[in-house]
């Protein structure tokens, strides 16, 4: 019985997650999953920073925050973007007083869905969220 409920959990946690995507792709507030879809992890507050994220016209370079979510999540990056999260952590070491990425992961990825959709991100975004998303 409770395989069968975790099954059905992580059934429709990824289904939350391809519906945020959703919501990303098309540019519709309408589609950005529940609070209480989205799990304790995500406050109000974030999915309302997600859901205006989604409703304004794309267009902004979420590139480091995209590395910031999987630095977050502790998930690998993509070949092509390690020098880039190499030189972030540097820079993140530098600031002392600067929150983490594992406590602002919210509004980085409200960050990321302000940007143009873009299927590579999108994966990144589906890999780090659902870590994210479970802790």
């Amino acid at each position: 019985a409770n395989q069968a409920l975790k099954k059905l959990a992580m059934q429709a946690h990824g289904e939350v997650l391809t519906n945020l995507l959703g919501a990303w792709e098309k540019r519709d507030a309408a589609q950005v999953p529940a609070a209480q879809e989205l799990g304790k992890q995500v406050t109000p507050a974030v999915r309302s920073s997600w859901v205006k994220a989604v409703s304004e016209p794309a267009g902004k370079d979420a590139a480091e925050a995209l590395l910031r979510l999987e630095i977050a999540a502790e998930v690998p990056t993509p070949a092509e973007h390690i020098s880039a999260r190499r030189m972030l952590q540097l820079q993140l070491l530098t600031k002392r007083n600067a929150p983490a990425p594992a406590e602002t992961w919210g509004e980085d990825a409200a960050k990321v869905l302000a940007s143009d959709f873009e299927a590579g991100h999108a994966r990144r975004v589906q890999n780090a969220l659902k870590v994210l998303l479970k802790r």
